[in-house]
């Protein structure tokens, strides 16, 4: 009797995922009609295991018509000494703590924000990997509807522990509602990769109308649906990808806060039903009931 219930809880999870996950929208290769200027900022706390690597996957981009812009968020590793071994990258040194008022990564993008030239600002987190086509792409995903274009990266792993964030990560995905079957208006964005237009990013504030949020991607991407303007999520496939918490298992759960947080913060049935989902498909799978 109790393998029966297991069986159909399974089923019932699986239902349930295939409702949360029922639309999914892929990043795929896209050349654009126009080439616009691009200023692409990178915030960068204590990055230097992979702000290299980022710099790198950017220089070998086929769109050309961009600037690279780190911003140096006060930290304490070799993260400046890396970026000023590259060419071609403006770095931005923030040396003391955010003034009153602002959270960390809202405060280096809007130091970075206004150093930008480009039509167009791409805010990427330093342990992106963007394939050589992904700002052509995110380009000409943007130029078709204009508004607000996020990405969740295809999570890449190496070692075994960093298996364990999937499950989180899948919270973070489906809380947003962009993809499920009852999906409408997504209820906030995704902070890897935020994709804007400058002028619209400066009307509406920016992140400096997002200062005090920790969780800055979701209020951002609200902001912009909530003044009309059309906001898109994608998840990364073959041309965005991440390795997240590189360093170890104490750098991955200092990560699980936020993404929890996350999923609480977007209320309503997507976060229930992800939460039956979890509940049920772990039960089952490992006879916790």
């Amino acid at each position: 009797m109790l393998f029966l219930f297991e069986q159909l809880l399974l089923i019932v999870s699986w239902i349930i995922g295939w409702m949360i996950f029922a639309k999914p929208k892929f990043l795929k290769r896209q050349e654009p009609l126009i080439f616009p200027s691009v200023s692409v900022i990178i915030p960068a706390r204590n990055e230097e295991t992979n702000i290299a690597k980022i710099i790198r996957l950017l220089k070998e981009q086929t769109y050309k018509n961009f600037q690279i812009i780190v911003v140096n968020d006060n930290s304490t590793d070799k993260t400046r000494d890396v970026v000023l071994s590259f060419k071609g990258v403006e770095l931005i040194d923030l040396s003391e703590e955010p003034p009153k008022g602002w959270v960390g990564k809202s405060w280096a993008c809007w130091n970075g924000f206004l150093k930008a030239d480009g039509e167009i600002l791409i805010f990427m987190d330093a342990d992106v990997e963007p394939s050589p086509e992904a700002i052509e792409s995110l380009v000409a995903i943007y130029s078709k509807n204009k508004g607000f274009v996020s990405v969740w990266p295809y999570q890449r792993f190496e070692k075994l522990y960093e298996h364990l964030t999937l499950p989180f990560n899948m919270v973070v995905v489906g809380s947003t509602g962009s993809f499920s079957i009852f999906s409408g208006k997504p209820k906030g964005s995704y902070g890897p990769v935020i994709v804007v237009g400058r002028q619209d990013y400066a009307r509406l504030g920016g992140h400096s109308a997002t200062k005090s949020q920790v969780l800055e991607d979701v209020k951002l991407g609200n902001i912009f649906a909530d003044n009309g303007y059309c906001l898109e999520n994608y998840l990364g496939g073959e041309l965005i990808k991440f390795r997240m918490y590189p360093i170890g298992i104490g750098q991955m759960f200092e990560g699980f806060t936020k993404n929890m947080s996350l999923g609480a913060a977007s209320v309503g049935v997507n976060f229930f039903l992800i939460f039956l989902w979890m509940i049920g498909l772990y039960s089952a799978a490992f006879g916790i009931l």
